[in-house]
């Protein structure tokens, strides 16, 4: 179903917009401030392998932490584009695609959160 309104001009849309922006902000910062509190710490864990046992965590870089910030971008800057693209076409997959992209991000704030308290 064609809409009449314009993607910049629907309330809905520029809400869910608004809140990716708001999380993709806080998990560059949240990021940033752990690893400018750790400056001295060389290694940092990121990930745990369960399958491992007792020796399941792996380390990296500092690089490798910054994947986080990476990705919050780039989850952000799809999810604004593929709702974008598709608000043309059906309004309610424009918003699923927003909504999905908030609990990404949230997922994303959470997992990095729990790494890097472990360093």
């Amino acid at each position: 179903m064609k809409t009449d309104k314009h993607f910049i001009q629907d309330r809905s849309a520029l809400l869910l917009v608004s809140i990716n922006a708001f999380l993709a902000i806080a998990a560059t910062v949240l990021v940033g401030l752990k690893l400018n509190a750790s400056r001295g710490t060389v290694n940092y864990i990121i990930a745990y392998r369960s399958s491992l046992g007792i020796d399941g965590y792996q380390q990296g870089t500092m690089w490798d932490v910054m994947s986080f910030i990476a990705a919050a971008a780039i989850i952000f800057t799809l999810s604004i584009l593929l709702a974008y693209r598709t608000y043309a076409l059906r309004r309610e997959l424009s918003l699923a695609t927003l909504s999905l992209s908030i609990v990404l991000l949230i997922l994303l704030i959470i997992v990095s959160n729990a790494l890097l308290i472990l360093r």
